[in-house]
């Protein structure tokens, strides 16, 4: 890519996460800080903010490489639209009560999150070794009513705040079952 191509696609970007709503975050989500999706041009853009030039990766604990020793994001200007989206969506909300100017809806993301693909390329994901590639969000299609994933959403929402953010989802089938996470231990050992 060009560096005149690459300018426009990240001015594209730009533009693109300029769509999002604004939270005002109080820096204590970093237990959400681990393996991020995000594309190719996203990645390189982080890898040429960090002044270390590291590649998006996470560490063993699976912690972004990003998170400085006081748990704040290195590269927090860089951040990719995963990143970006952590408490504007319901289903990604703050357990530490942090609140958007508005709720962006699911059909909304989605149609970000494809977008953001035909701007940066294809999606990956960061894991220990380094980015493997990721589902695309353009096989995505919205087939459940934004109501009912609110519905769905909310509940998540809910549960997160009284848990602490050990809530990872709840069931969209409308019964009352949800996934608990210690982030204390590996999943395994629960």
């Amino acid at each position: 890519m060009s560096q005149k191509t690459n300018r426009k696609a990240i001015e594209r970007l730009e533009a693109l996460y300029a769509k999002l709503p604004r939270v005002e975050c109080k820096g204590l989500c970093f237990v959400a800080c681990g393996p991020v999706p995000m594309t190719q041009l996203e990645a390189d853009r982080i890898r040429r903010a960090d002044p270390k030039r590291r590649l998006p990766m996470i560490h063993e604990d699976i912690t972004c490489v990003y998170l400085t020793s006081k748990r704040r994001c290195s590269v927090y200007d860089a951040r990719p639209l995963m990143c970006r989206v952590w408490g504007v969506i319901k289903s990604l909300s703050c357990m530490h009560g942090c609140i958007p100017e508005r709720w962006l809806t699911p059909s909304e993301f989605l149609a970000i999150a494809q977008e953001l693909e035909r701007i940066g390329g294809d999606l990956f994901v960061t894991t220990t070794e380094g980015l493997k590639p990721h589902k695309s969000y353009r096989e995505i299609q919205q087939t459940i009513p934004d109501e009912q994933i609110e519905a769905y959403d909310e509940r998540t929402r809910g549960l997160r705040a009284l848990h602490g953010g050990h809530i990872i989802g709840v069931s969209p089938s409308g019964t009352n079952e949800f996934k608990w996470v210690n982030v204390d231990k590996p999943e395994e050992e629960q």
